[in-house]
């Protein structure tokens, strides 16, 4: 029997389990990337290209599902938020974790939805309910595990500022993402007929 609901959960986890093996792969290489990128200054214009592709990604995946008028109002927000978190950043390099931490909690998250779809057993364990909160610590787990491999390796460091900004770009990501649920919810209840939504 298989250990996954769906297809589509053992994909997620299979993604989920390669980009944690991307990032901890390249923790030694990514440093000469880094370095020489600096050195012709074009380190700045990358990551900003970077998010922007992301973002670009981001937008357009929203737009294809006819977000309302909420929904928009929460990606304003959180764009506005990521620029704010993108000017704090001030060593450049340390913004690119906003994006793998960020990206590898959206994944986490896809998953245990598949996992605990709703509407779930009466017996279901109370955890199953929050399956954010999960993806979150999930997220922050393989951030720590990135810091300890790089404390071993000779050319990198372990920085606990790292840690904490790891677990921060992947709860960032789950709380948009468990807001736009609810809002989605929320809206499909609403449009219910009255009886329905008294049976729901």
């Amino acid at each position: 029997m298989s250990r996954f609901r769906t297809v589509r959960e053992r994909r997620l986890w299979i993604a989920a389990g390669i980009a944690v093996l991307l990032i901890y792969a390249s923790a030694y290489f990514v440093q000469f990337l880094l370095l020489a990128l600096r050195e012709r200054g074009w380190l700045g214009p990358t990551i900003l290209g970077l998010f922007l592709v992301v973002g670009s990604g981001a937008l357009a995946w929203l737009v294809r599902q006819r977000p309302r008028w909420d929904e928009v109002a929460l990606l304003v927000a959180t764009a506005g938020v990521y620029v704010l978190l993108f000017r704090h950043l001030t060593i450049i390099q340390e913004r690119i974790h906003l994006i793998q931490y960020g990206g590898l909690a959206a994944l986490f998250y896809a998953a245990l939805l598949e996992r605990w779809p709703r509407p779930r057993p009466a017996e279901a364990p109370r955890w199953q309910r929050l399956p954010g909160l999960s993806a979150a610590a999930l997220a922050a787990a393989a951030g720590w595990g990135d810091e300890v491999v790089q404390g071993i390796l000779p050319n990198r460091v372990y920085d606990l500022r790292d840690v904490v900004l790891n677990a921060l770009s992947g709860a960032l990501v789950v709380v948009v993402l468990a807001a736009r649920r609810w809002l989605r919810e929320r809206s499909a209840l609403a449009a219910r007929p009255a009886g329905q939504q008294a049976g729901a």
